[in-house]
């Protein structure tokens, strides 16, 4: 014997199984009532035309071409010689060239050399 009696929980399964084409025939009377549309759409966006661009700076329209272009554009500076402010004589040269020097001169000379302010540009 069991503590539980087989009958609610037939007449439950019988009602929930009853029940769910009765929701469904609900569901296609209130949608042919309302065409379809049973949201409010008075708060739809303007079309696309009409529709202005916010201010700059804007989210990346495509992050991986955005992306790409960002770590095209730092390689060709970390391999390259250029200037950084060339009214105060600051200049960036290639990163194999910088690590060579380091090793070459040590850290004392470069630390001496930091722009006015002590901050890197």
């Amino acid at each position: 014997m069991s503590d539980w009696s087989m009958r609610p929980v037939l007449i439950l399964t019988i009602a929930c199984v009853s029940l769910l084409p009765l929701a469904i025939v609900v569901i296609f009377i209130m949608l042919g009532a309302t065409k379809g549309q049973l949201g409010d759409v008075s708060h739809n966006l303007a079309p696309p035309e009409l529709a202005q661009l916010p201010p700059s700076p804007r989210l990346e329209q495509n992050p991986n071409i955005d992306g790409a272009r960002i770590v095209r554009e730092a390689t060709e500076q970390i391999e390259s010689y250029g200037w950084v402010n060339q009214r105060t004589g600051v200049a960036h040269i290639p990163i194999d060239r910088a690590k060579e020097l380091l090793l070459e001169q040590g850290i004392a000379p470069f630390a001496a050399t930091q722009p006015e302010g002590g901050t890197r540009p």
